[in-house]
């Protein structure tokens, strides 16, 4: 009989709560790349949504005179263009389907809009508390390994 060997792993990341709905923010060095890469990674699929909707013949500007020529499916698609672009930096920061999860309980797209940058600002702050604990960590490991060697001489 051979006796187990058990290893905990704790994930890295801490939870953020969006409303009622409380997800995970991944903080490993691998998810951190992708993180700090969320407006040129958004910027590519807002690209993509784009292109995909160059049909769409919108007015640079709606007056009380054009109201009635602008179509109501180029203003559905110009606000597609705009929801697929929100739910990609949700996707991005949280995971896949995150933003049909959340849009299911909240289907506000300007609030959602609104809250994305008040959940940016908040994980950068937690990012910098983090970091300092990590410096802190390290350099306290650094203090011991040194007061140890001191002390063998």
């Amino acid at each position: 009989m051979t006796n187990e060997i058990v290893i905990d792993i704790q994930r890295t990341g801490f939870p953020v709560k969006i409303g009622s709905i409380e997800l995970w923010f991944d903080s490993s060095l691998e998810n951190l790349r992708r993180y700090f890469n969320v407006d040129e990674i958004a910027r590519r699929k807002l690209k993509e949504a784009q292109d995909k909707a160059q049909h769409i013949h919108f007015p640079a500007e709606i007056t009380e005179e054009n109201i009635g020529d602008v179509d109501v499916k180029s203003v559905d698609a110009a606000l597609d263009v705009n929801k697929e672009f929100i739910a990609a930096q949700y996707d991005i920061v949280f995971g896949d389907g995150t933003f049909k999860k959340i849009y299911k309980t909240y289907s506000d797209i300007l609030a959602l809009e609104q809250a994305l940058e008040v959940v940016g600002i908040a994980i950068g702050e937690r990012l910098e508390t983090l970091e300092e604990e990590r410096v802190a960590k390290t350099e306290a490991k650094k203090a011991e390994y040194l007061n140890k060697k001191a002390s063998k001489k």
